[in-house]
């Protein structure tokens, strides 16, 4: 049998939130959550693993691959150097 103390202990720690508004919560604070919540609540959300568009990194390997390497261009971007090279050969066909 639990005692009082262990209960208490077990309530206070609990999260106020389900599953990922808790994530949400302890990253963010409640006024994001109550706004994710009223705009996505019901919704399944795909988070791509490349943060910026294809375009913009395209303009950025193209305002810099005359002083970066394409090691760092793939650095840069986070993406790999054989993709760098692709997109300034894609670039110089145009």
């Amino acid at each position: 049998m639990l005692g009082d103390a262990t209960i208490i202990k077990g309530i206070m720690t609990m999260g106020k939130y389900n599953d990922v508004y808790q994530l949400f919560h302890d990253m963010f604070g409640d006024k994001i959550v109550d706004k994710i919540y009223d705009n996505f609540s019901g919704s399944s959300i795909y988070f791509p693993s490349k943060l910026y568009s294809k375009e913009y990194v395209l303009s950025k390997i193209q305002e810099n691959m005359d002083h970066l390497t394409i090691r760092e261009l793939a650095r840069l971007t986070g993406y790999s150097e054989r993709s760098i090279r692709r997109m300034i050969n894609e670039i110089k066909d145009r």
